[in-house]
């Protein structure tokens, strides 16, 4: 018969999430690492919703995050139903399966030509955008009744959302054919997006997180991305910093030039799933980049899909005692959203084995659980 370990006993915690988080950047000994398995429509679970009730109700919506969190004890709340929240604000058809995340009508782009790019911003409108008007409100009420917790925001980008308006083969032509028209389209919509990202801000949204998916190896070339993503998305960091509010971006394709993203976006996070460009090993990327930002992420959203909760925890510890001593800080977490069919108990695991392995937690020094947690 197997033998069965038992596992040492959970810390006492003495720190919100919010002193948590704001003291990881500072850099001063935790109660515990902080932890974000960024559980977005997984929460639909909590409430045995379909997930087209998930992303279309948001009072379903606030109270399977609030739930979640509550039920799990993770560090940080999204308030992102899924991806296509602002192209429903420039009139995209979407499309809200029961058993999978909501999607922009692939049969019926709005931008059906490039000359249509110059009219980007009269497709848009305050008054039509109830997905992102929603996701404003879910922030200032998570902000209202978790009041400890680090609440966050976010935007997929201009390319991101372009390519919800536009077919995307039809978009991949335009990189090369038509970048005037695309550049244009991008400025329009990052003046928007900038809004969009204040109005959330101002509702309570202390982290806001930006997907840069193309600034990876195998989607474009390092001059590409210069060219037709960053400008853009360094404007959008440039007015978050301002605002005060932490910057985070997230990738997750293999080979993301993170020399790129620190040079010209400055993250204060960065979430992976896979090792940057020109990195062989996770020591190399803790060397080469680990006084720049804080790491969040590395969990295989596969294996918390499918993996058994022990498995789980033992990677969870593997993964404190290699990034934890990384200069800046790490935060336990996925590599990319939970995925929404996973058992939630691995995202409880995740959580367990951060007030277990993640004890008297310091940036640069990792855990010292042999003496917090057992």
């Amino acid at each position: 018969m197997m033998k069965i370990e038992k596992l040492p006993k959970e810390c006492e915690e003495y720190m919100t999430p919010k002193e948590r988080i704001l003291g990881l950047i500072m850099r001063k000994k935790l109660d515990r690492i902080p932890v974000f398995p960024f559980v977005s429509a997984a929460a639909a679970q909590i409430l045995h919703l379909n997930y087209g009730e998930y992303a279309q109700k948001p009072e379903l919506f606030l109270k399977a995050q609030i739930e979640a969190q509550k039920l799990i004890g993770y560090d940080a709340i999204t308030a992102m139903p899924d991806l296509c929240v602002e192209a429903q604000g420039f009139g995209a058809k979407i499309i809200y399966p029961d058993n999978n995340a909501a999607y922009p009508d692939p049969y019926n782009p709005i931008i059906k030509s490039p000359s249509e790019y110059k009219n980007i911003d009269k497709l848009f409108d305050w008054s039509h955008a109830d997905r992102m008007k929603n996701q404003i409100e879910v922030v200032s009420i998570i902000n209202d009744q978790l009041p400890d917790m680090m609440i966050g925001g976010m935007s997929i980008g201009p390319l991101g959302l372009i390519s919800r308006l536009r077919n995307v083969n039809e978009l991949i032509r335009d990189f090369v054919y038509n970048k005037d028209k695309l550049h244009d389209a991008c400025e329009k919509v990052t003046e928007i997006q900038i809004e969009y990202i204040e109005k959330q801000i101002e509702a309570g949204a202390k982290i806001i997180m930006l997907p840069v998916v193309l600034a990876e190896r195998e989607l474009m070339s390092k001059e590409m991305w210069l060219e037709l993503d960053m400008p853009y998305q360094a404007k959008i960091a440039k007015f978050i910093r301002r605002k005060r509010a932490l910057y985070c971006v997230h990738t997750c394709g293999r080979g993301p030039y993170f020399d790129l993203l620190i040079e010209h976006l400055r993250p204060v996070l960065i979430q992976n799933a896979f090792l940057p460009d020109g990195v062989k090993t996770e020591e190399e990327m803790i060397e080469k980049y680990g006084k720049k930002l804080i790491f969040l992420g590395f969990l295989s959203v596969s294996m918390l899909a499918w993996s058994s909760p022990s498995e789980v925890i033992a990677e969870c510890k593997r993964e404190i005692e290699v990034f934890g001593k990384s200069p800046a800080g790490y935060l336990l977490g996925a590599s990319c959203e939970y995925p929404p069919y996973a058992p939630l108990y691995n995202a409880m695991a995740v959580v367990k084995a951060a007030r277990i392995y993640g004890v008297n937690f310091k940036a640069g020094e990792g855990a010292n659980y042999e003496d917090g947690g057992t």
